[in-house]
């Protein structure tokens, strides 16, 4: 149980690692990483390398909504994918920062005033 619960630790950490070594090396396995990720992490990558939503304003009779595109590694231009490996150094940064963190250390503390 325990072991799987370090498995789980590592996971996002390796992935991270792994997706920096592809984008300094082969485009056609950095693109496979960045499609396979899922929303959440993608917009995470995409935030933390400067790189903005493709969105397009939809104008209905009565309404009008934002509409942000799903992205994918072909729409990103050579720059973007520049910023990937700056966006990646920067999460790496924020993993190493927790990486000697316990499961202790997020418990909330309840302090009692007197």
């Amino acid at each position: 149980m325990n072991t799987m619960q370090n498995n789980q630790t590592i996971e996002p950490r390796s992935l991270i690692r792994e997706f920096n070594h592809i984008l300094s090396g082969k485009r056609s396995l950095a693109r496979s990483a960045f499609n396979n990720l899922k929303p959440g992490q993608k917009r995470l990558l995409l935030s933390a390398s400067g790189i903005e939503l493709r969105t397009t304003e939809i104008y209905n009779s009565d309404s009008q909504f934002t509409h942000a595109w799903q992205m994918q590694y072909d729409n990103l231009t050579d720059k973007e994918v520049d910023d990937l490996k700056k966006g990646l150094r920067r999460l790496q940064a924020i993993i190493d920062a927790f990486a000697l963190c316990e499961e202790e250390d997020f418990k909330k503390e309840t302090k009692k005033v007197a």
